[in-house]
This record gives C-alpha cells, sequence and structure tokens, in this order.
C-alpha cells in the first residue's frame, strides 16, 4: 500500500493470479558421530538424523544465508507430505544436489566455529577482567572497544552454530556426517503474483497452505521464500515457469 494524501491509502500492485504449487523437498536421512562426552552418550558413538531441504531452489541460492532458508525440518511432522500430486496439479521442479558434500560442510562449518569460539571467549574473559580492573583508575576506551566487538564475534558465531544445527535438525555436537538415503516430500504453497502498477514489474508472494497446528491456522505467509524469489533472479525465473508452465 501507498499513501495518497494524509489519510487515503492506494494499493500499488494489483493480483494477477494464484496458483497452488506443490513444492518438492527432499527429505535427508543421515547418521552422525558425536564430538564430545555426555553423561550417557560418548564420544565417537553414531547418531541419527533427518532434515529437509527445498529441492527447488537448492542449486540456485547464491549466498550462505540462501542456503539456511531453505531447509525446513519442521515440514517433516505434516501427514500432507505423503500426498502424491495429481496430473492436473502444478509440481515444482526438482533439482539434486551433493547431499554429502552439503552436509559434510555444516559439520566442518560447525567445528571450525566450535574452536573458534574457545579462543574468542577466552580473549572475551580477559578483555572483560582488564576493563574491571583498570576501568576504575583510568578511561579505557580501547579496551571496551575490544570488548564490544569480541562480544559481537561471538554473538554471530552463536547465531550461525544455531541456524546450522537447526537447519540439521540436531542438538548436539557433531564430528561427521554421513547421509544414508533421501527421497522427495512435497509441500503445498499458494503463489500469488502481483504486478506493479506503475512500472508492470511482477513478483510472487508465497502462502504456506499446510496447516500451522500452533496457531491452529491453515495459511501464513513465508516471508524468507518471498523474499528469495524477490532478490534471486534464478529463483524467480523457476518460480515463474512453474506457474506458467
Amino acid at each position: 500500500m501507498g499513501k495518497r494524501g494524509l489519510f487515503r491509502k492506494e494499493a500499488l500492485e494489483d493480483i494477477v493470479c494464484e496458483n497452488m504449487v506443490w513444492m518438492p523437498y527432499h527429505r535427508i536421512r543421515f547418521e552422525y558421530t558425536r564430538s564430545e562426552k555426555g553423561l550417557i552418550r560418548r564420544y565417537g558413538e553414531t547418531g541419527q538424523g533427518e532434515t529437509a531441504l527445498n529441492a527447488m531452489f537448492c542449486e540456485c541460492v547464491e549466498s550462505e544465508r540462501e542456503l539456511f532458508v531453505l531447509f525446513r525440518p519442521n515440514y517433516l511432522k505434516y501427514k500432507v507430505m505423503k500426498y502424491s500430486p495429481q496430473l492436473e496439479e502444478v509440481v515444482g521442479p526438482t533439482f539434486h544436489t551433493d547431499f554429502d558434500e552439503l552436509l559434510g560442510g555444516f559439520a566442518r562449518r560447525l567445528n571450525e566455529i566450535k574452536a573458534e569460539l574457545i579462543v574468542l571467549r577466552s580473549e572475551l574473559k580477559k578483555s572483560r577482567m582488564r576493563v574491571r580492573r583498570y576501568s576504575w583508575i583510568i578511561p579505557a576506551t580501547s579496551d571496551l572497544k575490544k570488548e564490544r566487538e569480541l562480544s559481537e564475534k561471538v554473538a554471530k558465531l552463536d547465531a550461525t552454530k544455531y541456524t546450522l544445527n537447526m537447519c540439521l535438525n540436531v542438538n548436539e555436537s557433531i564430528n561427521s556426517i554421513k547421509v544414508m538415503d533421501s527421497d522427495i516430500f512435497y509441500y503445498p504453497i499458494l503463489v500469488v503474483t502481483l504486478r506493479n502498477k506503475e512500472n508492470g514489474t511482477q513478483r510472487y508472494v508465497v502462502v504456506n497452505l499446510a496447516e500451522n497446528e500452533s496457531a491452529g491456522e491453515y495459511s501464513s505467509f513465508d516471508r524468507a521464500l518471498t523474499a528469495l524469489g524477490d532478490k534471486n533472479s534464478e529463483c524467480k525465473g523457476i518460480i515463474a515457469r512453474s506457474i506458467v508452465s
């Protein structure tokens, strides 16, 4: 919506069409070795994991942030994933990727982050002790700046570590990953095509159609996939070709 005068608003885009699409996802099952000892589980023991990766856009993402968006392990709980699309329905294209390389890269990244966090937290602890010890005597501007920079780095790495674990659907320290098997399931979405009134450009809004159990609703705006289609021209092209065909 755009402002027209002080109180009136007007739609900047028109709805061109709406298409129900079955979006394909890879269900990936894997084994992993643990990298830490626990009260029951020991170092080197294996565990089993399962996650879901968008099979429609997995070959055209351009950054780590975009890749993270494609992992949807929470979709594994929906019974609708067992549905087989009919011939008259729109089904998104499926692209394959090297799951061993992808998930193995996640495991390596997690181990790198873990090692880096140990070093940074040690430096941060020393920096905070130095600030507390000397700040009452002389201004410690440089120490405060260093502490802030270290805190930001630790917070950023913690966030990346959390996201990687969320993508893998595993809340443990992982040493290595081996993919066991995979298959395809379909998740229902609504693609709403919008056209800008001024310049005629089109964009696509993605709406999830499976039931949101926590909210008790059947549809929700998928902000992440919509933004991916807006920013990544290849992803946008895949959506456009899917709904036309």
